[in-house]
């Protein structure tokens, strides 16, 4: 079972109590981003609602998701690329040496 906390945060001048298992140093970054999104909102657009305003910080934070989701799949096939196209090269080097060794076996002392 996980360490579930009890946070409680102020968010858009209304008290809510947050749990899940984040330290309070994480809970409190989100929940000074999610006031300063807010904010921004109210000023870009004073006639929405709080739920409305809430609706589409819910909207922009999940097509971030999605696209953080998408980079990090592409940055994860870029990495495995990589790493068979080193684990091939490291081959290479190591038949092309072994082959060298045959061909030029080492002086015994």
């Amino acid at each position: 079972m996980s360490d579930n906390k009890r946070f409680k945060a102020m968010i858009d001048n209304r008290q809510y109590t947050i749990v899940g298992d984040k330290s309070s140093q994480h809970m409190t970054a989100v929940i000074e981003l999610v006031n300063q999104q807010l904010d921004q909102l109210k000023e870009i657009a004073p006639e929405l609602s709080v739920v409305d305003r809430s609706v589409l910080m819910a909207v922009n934070a999940i097509s971030d998701q999605l696209s953080k989701e998408q980079q990090i799949i592409e940055l994860e096939e870029q990495l495995a690329a990589l790493t068979a196209e080193s684990n091939s090269q490291s081959t290479k080097k190591t038949n092309q040496t072994q082959g060298t060794q045959k061909r030029f076996p080492r002086k015994l002392r």
